[in-house]
């Protein structure tokens, strides 16, 4: 296995951007790491040329990432989850090995990702950059960036797929993390750009960027108050911080 990563993009009508985050990943990453770009039917834009799974609909976000792990043929490391308004920098310089070699060094680690560059867009501030250079332990890390222990990923269920917009993974899987006294870390070492919402600028996403809001809010409260009780949110939130 040599530590090798799988790297799930999932685009949809955003081929730049997917493109630009291969050619980055090719060019910058020293870590043993396979690219799995899932196309999520693509109907207003081509297809990016790296395309390796291709959806004849959308599927939306978790299940985008979970065709393309359910793609993978041979057993991985890490899992490592990026979305098409992340963007590379220069301060990412490689910003995958640094995350493997935290997983390596900390076996009680589950979770690291990438700080924020300090321009970034982004609902949980505590991903943003703290101008440090190593790794802070942290409550929650969001999927912009996020790399997993494959092993520990696949015991937990991986992504709920019912959490169809991306919204609410990030808070659970974390909160599995924390339930088990697994680490999660942020990686200062190299940062990546979150532009918010840079699809719908584009008028790509087939929807307003309020409209997504609405449906994603609603569907991250529905299934995670039926699964955790009405003060979910505040559960997902608190329980289980420890000193953080």
């Amino acid at each position: 296995m040599e530590n090798r990563v799988a790297a799930i993009i999932t685009n949809y009508n955003m081929p730049e951007r997917t493109n630009a985050l291969v050619e980055y990943i090719n060019l910058h990453v020293q870590s043993p790491v396979d690219i799995v770009v899932v196309d999520n039917g693509s109907d207003l834009a081509k297809p990016s040329e790296y395309t390796t799974v291709e959806l004849p609909g959308n599927v939306q976000t978790t299940r985008g990432w979970l065709a393309g792990l359910d793609s993978l043929k041979k057993q991985y490391f890490a899992y490592w989850f990026l979305i098409t308004s992340a963007e590379f920098t220069a301060e990412s310089h490689d910003p995958l090995t640094p995350m493997v070699e935290q997983l390596k060094r900390d076996s009680n680690a589950v979770g690291v990702h990438n700080a924020l560059t300090s321009d970034s867009t982004t609902a949980w501030k505590h991903l943003i950059t703290d101008g440090t250079n190593g790794y802070r332990q942290t409550w929650m890390i969001d999927n912009i960036s996020s790399l997993y222990r494959a092993d520990w990923f696949n015991e937990i269920g991986r992504f709920d797929p019912s959490l169809i917009y991306g919204w609410g993974i990030d808070l659970e899987t974390c909160y599995k993390a924390r339930q088990q006294h697994r680490g999660l870390y942020i990686c200062e070492v190299a940062k990546i750009k979150k532009v918010t919402n840079i699809g719908y600028t584009m008028d790509r996403m087939g929807m307003s960027a309020s409209d997504r809001v609405k449906l994603a809010s609603d569907n991250m409260r529905d299934v995670l108050e039926a699964k955790y009780g009405s003060d979910w949110l505040v559960r997902m939130k608190e329980e289980y911080r420890g000193e953080l």
